[in-house]
C-alpha cells in the first residue's frame, strides 16, 4: 500500500468498519470483472479472507490464483498475503479479548504450547518473505541520527519498548521509554524536527499513541511506527511503517515477530557505527562490573 493512502477508521464494531474500508480500497478505481469478484468475496466474508490462502481465497470468489494476486495489487499491495494481513488486523481489532479467545478456541485443536509455537513460526516465515529489508536499514539510520528517540508502548507491547531501547542503549544510542501519559505528554513538550517519535502499538489503537504521533508530526518530528496494519488513524502521521503481525494463539498477542524487528533494526545501528557500538558496548560491560551486577564475576562467587 503507498504512504499517500489516507482512509479514516470508523467507529462502530463488528463488521461495518472492515467493509467501509475494503470499500475505499476501490472509491477511486474501476476494478475489472474478476477483481469485482474478489473485492465481492472479501467483502461477504472478512473472516474467512482473514486467514484463507490464495488458493482458498480464488475459490470462494471463483476466480484463479492470478486474479487474486492482481487484485491486491491492484489495491496497492504486493500481493495476497500483504492484504490479507491487513485484512486481518482490521477484523481482530473490532474484537474484545474474550471475543477473540472464542474464536481462536473454535478454530483450534492443538495443545496450547503446539498452537502458540505455530502461530510464531508461521508469522515469522512471513516476515522473512515480505519485509523489506531497506525499511529496517531506514529504522536504523534515523534513530542513529536523532538527537532524542522517543518510543510510545503500552501494554505488553512496553516490553518490545523497553528491548528496542535497551538494545539501541547498548550500542551507543539512548533511547526514552514513554509508557505513561503523563510522562508521554511532558516529553512531547520540547520535541523538535532532530528528534524521532517511534510508536509501537498493535491490535486495538491506544488514544495517547495516535496523538503523541499527531504532535510529533506537527512539530516536524519524524514518526517511525511499528505496527500491525498499513492504514490506521495512527499510520496516517508516519514517515515509515514497519507492518508486523500480532495475533496469538489466544487472546494474549504476540510479541515474538515485533521483538524479532527490534532486534534486528539494533543489529542494523550496530552495522551502521561498529566503532561507535564497540565502544558503547565495552563501557556498558565495565560498569556492569563496576556495579558487580553479574554473579558469576562477583568475587565472592569465584572458586
Amino acid at each position: 500500500m503507498t504512504k499517500d493512502t489516507k482512509i479514516v477508521a470508523r467507529p462502530e464494531l463488528h463488521g461495518r468498519p472492515v467493509e467501509d474500508w475494503l470499500r475505499a480500497l476501490a472509491a477511486n478505481k474501476v476494478p475489472s470483472k474478476a477483481v469485482h469478484h474478489v473485492l465481492d468475496a472479501v467483502i461477504t466474508n472478512p473472516e474467512l479472507a482473514s486467514y484463507a490462502s490464495t488458493s482458498e481465497m480464488a475459490g470462494a470468489s471463483g476466480v484463479n490464483v492470478a486474479t487474486v494476486t492482481r487484485s491486491a495489487q491492484s489495491f496497492g499491495f504486493s500481493g495476497w498475503p500483504e492484504w490479507r494481513q491487513e485484512i486481518r488486523a482490521r477484523y481482530l481489532g473490532l474484537l474484545s479479548a474474550p471475543e477473540l479467545a472464542v474464536v481462536h478456541d473454535a478454530s483450534s485443536t492443538q495443545a496450547p504450547f503446539d498452537a502458540t509455537i505455530g502461530k510464531h513460526i508461521e508469522h515469522l516465515t512471513a516476515m522473512k518473505r515480505a519485509i523489506d529489508r531497506s525499511i529496517i536499514l531506514d529504522f536504523a539510520k534515523v534513530i542513529s541520527s536523532a538527537k532524542r528517540r522517543l518510543i510510545v508502548a503500552s501494554g505488553s507491547f512496553a516490553a518490545v519498548g523497553r528491548t528496542l531501547a535497551h538494545h539501541a542503549g547498548v550500542a551507543g544510542y539512548r533511547c526514552e521509554v514513554l509508557d505513561d501519559t503523563v510522562v508521554l505528554t511532558n516529553a512531547l513538550a520540547d520535541l523538535t524536527d532532530r528528534d524521532v517519535l517511534i510508536p509501537i502499538t498493535f491490535w486495538r489503537l491506544y488514544n495517547s499513541s495516535i496523538a503523541a504521533a499527531r504532535e510529533a508530526k506537527r512539530r516536524g518530528a519524524p514518526v517511525y511506527l511499528i505496527s500491525d496494519q498499513l492504514v490506521s488513524p495512527i499510520a496516517e502521521f508516519a514517515d515509515r511503517i514497519l507492518v508486523v503481525p500480532s495475533e496469538g494463539a489466544s487472546f494474549f498477542p504476540s510479541i515474538v515477530p515485533s521483538l524479532s524487528i527490534v532486534e534486528s533494526v539494533c543489529a542494523q545501528l550496530v552495522k551502521l557505527d561498529a566503532e561507535r557500538s564497540a565502544k558503547a558496548i565495552a563501557a556498558a560491560e565495565k560498569q556492569w562490573q563496576e556495579f558487580d551486577l553479574l554473579h558469576f564475576n562477583s568475587p565472592k562467587f569465584q572458586p
